[in-house]
């Protein structure tokens, strides 16, 4: 059984693309799914009513800021206390296409990372080219731990990422031949601080095709794939990855 730690099923399923498979995943303990902002919230809590395996995260992804809801972090606050997501994400800060507005991603990352602290919950962290912006503002929140998502930085990032207690999320990117980057990261950090994810419908791994739509239960062929990179057995890395999950979200079999 598998937890795929990073998958959008709001995109998915609001797409019109709404599928029936979204809600037969015989292969994944969990999907843990992240909001981009504050329309996917009541998403997200009917997915989990049709399936409690698809849990919830609550935050506003840096690349959505221009759909933010009036007071949104009073906004967020009342999700927290009201539906009880298990992290706060998908936060941080995206400085990939050069004119963002990167004092107001920062500000709003702050702010969510407050709440985070206090409500002492995880976080699931976007940290497209801003990596050291993200550490820095971390610094000041040494309380919350969470999972670096779609890592692909240098092994300098990385260490410092796993010294203040983070995971990093290794997905469908790894599996391409010219990913060599990525798979050395994948292959030479310490497999306790690493998790799995697919971020579908992005980041199709490679053998999924261009006419089709990344899917949670591609987590299993991730899996595969980086079993086979590390040379252990698919069996050990599952247990592995469970208690890599459990150190983030110790509470996740108790979700609702």
């Amino acid at each position: 059984m598998w937890i795929d730690t990073h998958c959008h099923l709001d995109f998915i399923y609001e797409n019109k693309l709404k599928d029936e498979s979204l809600f037969d995943n015989s292969l994944l303990d969990f999907i843990i799914c992240p909001s981009a902002n504050h329309k996917s919230f009541n998403i997200l809590k009917k997915l989990n009513h049709k399936n409690k395996s698809i849990v919830y995260a609550f935050g506003y992804h840096p690349l959505y800021l221009n759909e933010l809801p009036e007071n949104p972090i009073q906004y967020l606050e009342n999700e927290i206390l009201n539906s009880q997501p298990i992290a706060i994400g998908e936060i941080g800060l995206d400085f990939y296409l050069g004119h963002e507005e990167r004092e107001k991603q920062k500000i709003i990352f702050r702010q969510q990372l407050e709440l985070a602290s206090k409500y002492k919950l995880p976080v699931i962290l976007h940290v497209r080219s801003a990596i050291d912006d993200v550490l820095k503002i971390l610094k000041n929140f040494p309380d919350v731990k969470g999972i670096a998502h779609a890592f692909n930085g240098s092994f300098q990032q990385a260490q410092q990422f796993i010294n203040i207690g983070f995971k990093l999320g290794f997905g469908g990117a790894m599996t391409y031949s010219r990913a060599k980057k990525i798979n050395r990261l994948a292959l030479e950090l310490p497999i306790e601080s690493i998790v799995l994810e697919t971020d579908a419908p992005d980041m199709k791994p490679a053998w999924v095709n261009a006419a089709s739509q990344n899917h949670p239960n591609e987590i299993r062929g991730i899996a595969e794939f980086f079993a086979q990179l590390r040379n252990i057995s698919v069996n050990d890395l599952s247990w592995q990855l469970k208690n890599n999950i459990a150190d983030i979200f110790p509470d996740l079999g108790t979700a609702s």
